[in-house]
């Protein structure tokens, strides 16, 4: 903490950005511990992405696994309901596009499988949505209309897929950085110069400052005027 009330962050000899991408693998590693029972996997993407929320604006600090196991059990209640109920929702996908193959040559499979796919897509960018939105709400709610956002979401899940599927080993690591996604597509700007983003650092100044309030003008200036 400096003398002007803001925070310093926290660097390493590659740079600022390599700090936040080591910081990111290492959320990576906890949300992915954190979702070993699978219905348990969106309180932990919740609390990945209020990892994430602490990080981008004060830089990484101490203690980031005590505070991601103290908000993965804050949102444990609620997420477990939202993972099995999404469990189950792809569950009932997988199933029938194992009938589906098992029927023989069933004309346009490939067909029915996208649809699959992109439905199970889109639950999977649904409760990622939902988890981003408990972080920066703390309560389980349905998120804000954005399909925009949702489509670039979808992308990232996509490449995470395909990712995971040429190499399996990464699957612990790109949670964090779906996390990061989340908090991204939810901070950006909307509009006409508007933006949705957390708070800003602690010990910021809100008010704004006029040139001719840092500048007061001086003895020899208001006798000048008054004369």
């Amino acid at each position: 903490m400096t003398g002007t009330g803001t925070v310093t962050r926290r660097d390493t000899p590659y740079g600022e950005r390599f700090t936040l991408f080591a910081e990111v693998l290492w959320i990576g590693l906890l949300v992915a511990a954190g979702s070993l029972l699978l219905v348990t996997w969106p309180a932990a993407m919740a609390a990945g992405c209020a990892a994430v929320r602490r990080c981008v604006p004060d830089g990484p600090s101490p203690g980031t696994a005590r505070r991601f196991a103290a908000d993965w059990r804050a949102a444990l209640p609620g997420g477990s309901a939202v993972g099995t109920v999404g469990l189950a929702v792809l569950g009932f996908l997988g199933a029938d596009l194992r009938l589906a193959a098992s029927a023989g040559d069933l004309p346009f499979f490939w067909l029915l499988a996208l649809v699959i796919a992109g439905a199970a897509g889109s639950v999977v960018v649904y409760q990622v949505r939902m988890a981003s939105t408990w972080s920066s709400t703390g309560r389980w709610a349905r998120p804000g209309r954005d399909p925009r956002g949702s489509a670039m979401l979808a992308g990232a899940v996509l490449v995470s897929a395909v990712c995971v599927w040429q190499l399996t080993i990464l699957a612990p690591l790109v949670t964090g950085v779906l996390a990061l996604a989340a908090v991204a597509v939810d901070r950006r700007p909307r509009g006409a110069g508007q933006c949705r983003s957390a708070a800003p650092p602690r010990g910021a100044n809100h008010d704004a400052t006029t040139p001719a309030d840092a500048n007061p003008p001086t003895r020899g200036a208001l006798a000048k005027t008054t004369t």
